[in-house]
């Protein structure tokens, strides 16, 4: 099981039994010069910590509510601006792990310009989650009940519109965010000390530092046919609207911000479909700079920014060289390795983020099944992520059964997740790319990219380690060691990203015909190197 900066629970492997492995006994693993048989770990599987399917089922943790239908760049949105004024149920305690722990805000870019660090000068990964509309549906009470339940589940953020996909939309209390619809440079505010929409807004980011979250706010989502608050934007207002925004929350050391939204900034193929026909239809590359540019004059403290762009595109060429574009986007599709890695393979070197993939119990295709959501994020990491988002479509809707969707599988496997991040994330890890010459770590090869076969492999600094990722069974795996190092002794572990259980191989292994089983009931698995 992985456990913080430690790994605890290893078992010595038993005898080889046959298994299902056909070439048992026949190829050999090679430790220290001295020929042993082949490893075998599947006969050897121990579940310790984590909720089974049964038990939730058990807990009636899956009988999810109705989920309002409707569309936004390709996901399941609930439009209904209904807000949730129940008080919200207790969900199920996360898996048991050592997640990533919290921060100290603010959060930088680290000196190597592809990770993150605190105010302490830790490393921070951005793990995230996506409840969208959280601040405008939800009550402080059910806020709170999302915020400590991401928190407990290892995320390290959330993902949060300031305003609601909606534009007509108050919040819960009934505020209104501006005093016409649309008009985002006359925001509505309540007398001295009175309650108004931005009181609540500031409500939620300081929850989320006191919970030691990070608050990835986006100003104003622009619709993945520009359904939202795109049509509405001018040069002026959005100039205005950021300033805005920066004298509120410029002081908050806990916010980055995501402009845009699920939307390509110029004005072709689905960008402006949705745009009402008495608004402006054309590319909002100048209201989006003006926006950013006015945050960051804004702010008194580090707030990093990025943007958030359509499914598959790049926004290098729009916002690169403007200061405040601090974070590279990727935004994939089920694969997520080849959108992380071009991102990763700039001149211009940033942390990459991969802002949003595939969502957990979709209702339209593709569906994703529980590995292949999880396999998203680990894709993403092999390929040099400094950040993941995940996302369950109840929650980023904030519709019936979001609060049971906190337990959800998946979010669980992001536990595990934060946990293996928890371990590693001290070390830089550096990608191997298949485009430059593949490390012959695996003599049988990385697979095909873009298919199941392919592994994701990163190593740690001074051939010191390596993580791979195997998004399907191999019967036998071989690994070359010298690799790595030529001399060096490596210890040999399989992590399941679905429990978290660490199964230990073998210790002091080296040489070009390290042969080791595949773990005969996993699905995928995550693959540990280290000297």
């Amino acid at each position: 099981m992985v456990s913080g900066s430690n790994w605890s629970g290893s078992v010595t492997p038993p005898a080889d039994d046959g298994g299902d492995l056909a070439a048992s006994g026949q190829r050999k693993s090679v430790d220290a010069g001295a020929k042993g048989p082949l490893i075998n770990p599947g006969s050897a599987i121990r579940r310790r910590h984590g909720v089974s399917r049964r038990e939730v089922m058990r807990m009636g943790l899956l009988g999810l509510g109705g989920l309002a239908v409707g569309g936004l760049g390709g996901f399941a949105l609930g439009r209904s601006t209904a807000p949730m004024v129940e008080a919200p149920h207790p969900i199920v305690a996360p898996v048991s792990t050592t997640p990533l722990a919290a921060p100290s805000f603010p959060i930088t870019v680290a000196p190597d310009a592809r990770t993150f660090v605190d105010a302490a000068g830790q490393p921070y990964f951005y793990l995230a989650d996506t409840p969208w509309n959280a601040i405008s549906r939800m009550t402080r009470e059910s806020f709170t009940t999302l915020a400590t339940a991401r928190r407990d589940s290892g995320f390290t953020g959330l993902q949060i519109s300031v305003l609601d996909f909606d534009t007509r939309a108050e919040n819960a209390y009934g505020h209104a965010p501006f005093g016409a619809r649309g008009a985002l440079d006359d925001p509505v505010l309540a007398e001295a000390g009175g309650e108004d929409y931005w009181t609540h807004v500031a409500w939620c980011i300081d929850t989320c530092a006191e919970m030691g979250l990070l608050a990835c706010l986006i100003p104003s989502w622009y619709g993945g046919w520009g359904d939202s608050w795109r049509g509405y934007l001018t040069e002026e207002n959005a100039a205005a609207y950021g300033a805005f925004l920066a004298e509120r929350f410029g002081d908050r050391t806990n916010v980055w911000w995501l402009l845009g939204g699920d939307n390509e900034p110029i004005a072709e193929n689905n960008a402006a479909s949705g745009v009402p026909g008495n608004l402006d239809r054309g590319p909002v590359i100048a209201e989006t700079i003006a926006m950013g540019r006015a945050l960051r004059a804004g702010a008194s403290t580090t707030q990093l920014m990025s943007y958030h762009t359509a499914r598959r595109m790049t926004v290098e060429e729009y916002f690169g060289g403007e200061e405040w574009y601090d974070i590279s986007a990727a935004y994939s599709a089920e694969d997520s390795a080849p959108f992380v890695a071009a991102e990763y393979a700039r001149a211009t070197v940033r942390p990459v983020v991969l802002w949003e993939s595939y969502y957990e119990d979709r209702d339209t295709e593709p569906f994703l099944d529980r590995r292949e959501v999880r396999a998203q994020a680990y894709q993403a990491l092999m390929a040099g992520a400094a950040g993941i988002v995940y996302g369950h479509s109840l929650v980023f809707s904030v519709a019936d059964g979001w609060i049971e969707a906190l337990a959800s599988e998946s979010s669980s496997d992001m536990g595990v997740l934060s946990a293996i991040i928890a371990e590693y994330a001290s070390e830089p890890l550096t990608p191997v790319s298949e485009a430059a010459g593949t490390l012959g770590l695996f003599p049988d090869g990385y697979g095909t990219p873009g298919t199941t076969s392919f592994v994701g492999a990163v190593t740690l600094p001074g051939g010191r380690g390596a993580l791979a990722y195997f998004t399907e069974p191999r019967s036998t795996v071989a690994i070359d060691t010298t690799a790595l190092d030529p001399s060096a002794g490596f210890s040999i572990s399989w992590i399941n990203p679905e429990s978290g259980e660490e199964f230990f191989v073998a210790d002091g292994r080296a040489g070009d015909d390290v042969t080791i089983g595949w773990p005969s009931t996993w699905s995928d698995a995550l693959l540990v190197l280290r000297a």
